[in-house]
């Protein structure tokens, strides 16, 4: 099947309910972790080898926490947008979740910002913690300019000809690879259909 029908058919009418795939993909991509500490730095460690036991600390660590980011209320996981959420999204009751802005991949010179991708139904903006709006446009005015997938599982957007890029997951976080696609995906998916090109 071509690139462009499977990506049709990820991100069509017909695509999964959201909140509950990112559940389950939450789940393996635990499960999988675990199993990866467990064969490439435990089993080390039991046949004597103690190089393993700093990178076994740090990577069970790191999975706490993935856990604990993946169960909050106010995270990534939390927040992932329903079918048909940003449409009726209107200015009184906006959907609004947590999220980093960066400029883009291909430029440099400005750190990444945590605030709130914002949406009216109409409108789609950025607000930085510190009161600073990094964008705001009408949605017809986006572009997204690529599919997030398990190599950029973040949400890039061109606007008047200015690159932005939105992560909802910290750096650190063992499972954005595999979540991450699904909740921006839902985003790039709901603008389409709101009118971003």
């Amino acid at each position: 099947m071509p690139a462009a029908k499977k990506n049709a058919k990820r991100f069509g009418p017909n695509r999964p309910d959201a909140p509950a795939l990112v559940r389950r993909q939450r789940v393996w991509s635990v499960i999988g972790t675990w199993l990866f500490i467990l064969v490439f730095f435990v089993a080390p460690i039991g046949f004597g080898n103690p190089l393993f036991v700093i990178p076994a600390v740090l990577f069970t660590v790191l999975l706490i926490s993935t856990i604990r980011l993946s169960r909050r209320p106010d995270g990534p996981d939390a927040e992932t947008l329903a079918k048909g959420e940003l449409r009726a999204a209107t200015t009184n009751d906006p959907v609004s979740v947590n999220g980093v802005w960066s400029p883009g991949a291909r430029v440099r010179g400005e750190p990444p910002q945590r605030g709130f991708l914002i949406c009216d139904g109409k409108r789609l903006r950025f607000e930085c913690l510190k009161d600073e709006v990094r964008f705001d446009a009408p949605i017809n005015r986006v572009e997204v300019i690529t599919v997030p997938s398990f190599m950029r599982p973040q949400l890039d957007l061109s606007i008047d000809g200015v690159n932005h890029s939105v992560r909802f997951f910290p750096t650190w976080d063992l499972g954005a690879t595999f979540v991450g696609p699904t909740i921006a995906g839902e985003w790039y998916a709901q603008l389409r259909e709101l009118g971003a090109s």
